[in-house]
């Protein structure tokens, strides 16, 4: 990431402090949690979508929802065009982004993990990722809060809320692909 990239980042992730006192961990239905708990978790894999859509050079799904969970419960996931889920590999990426402690320290650790993985921030692939939300009540504010995001100078410029298709759920995600 070049020097305007890294302060964007910094700048917005100022936004979306972890929560104090909670660690989050990634499993098959991605993150779960209390609503309220979760904002920078949306943001923090918001920004692991976009560099699997770099990596992948595909669309990716975020979608915020937490199944059966009961109502003040959320969560969030990444879900690809197909169907499929993240990849295992990435999980341990994910959960380090969902507990860095800092800006500087989430910084970090993107800029270790697109060093190793080899994904390109050039500009050369337009990012595309899909968010999606179930019908509970925290859902509509977590992903507003997603959005705003991108208004606040984050360069991942991805974000594309599908309000013609309603409330996404999963197999909408893999079905459509796309808005």
């Amino acid at each position: 990431m070049n020097e305007e990239q890294q302060c964007l980042l910094l700048s917005s992730a100022s936004h979306f402090w972890p929560p104090k006192g909670v660690k989050l961990s990634y499993g098959t239905g991605g993150f779960r949690a209390d609503a309220s708990l979760l904002q920078s978790t949306v943001y923090r894999v918001g920004i692991l979508a976009a560099l699997r859509s770099l990596k992948t050079r595909s669309v990716i799904g975020l979608m915020i929802t937490a199944s059966h969970n009961k109502v003040s419960d959320n969560g969030v996931k990444i879900a690809y065009a197909s169907g499929g889920m993240l990849s295992q590999h990435w999980e341990p990426f994910v959960d380090a982004l969902a507990n860095a402690p800092s800006p500087q320290h989430l910084l970090l650790l993107i800029n270790e993990f697109v060093e190793k993985e080899g994904i390109s921030v050039d500009g050369d692939w337009q990012v595309e990722v899909l968010l999606g939300r179930d019908t509970r009540p925290s859902g509509e504010m977590l992903c507003f809060k997603q959005l705003n995001r991108h208004e606040q100078g984050c360069h991942f410029n991805c974000w594309s809320c599908c309000d013609g298709y309603g409330n996404l759920d999963n197999s909408t995600i893999a079905l459509d692909g796309s808005c």
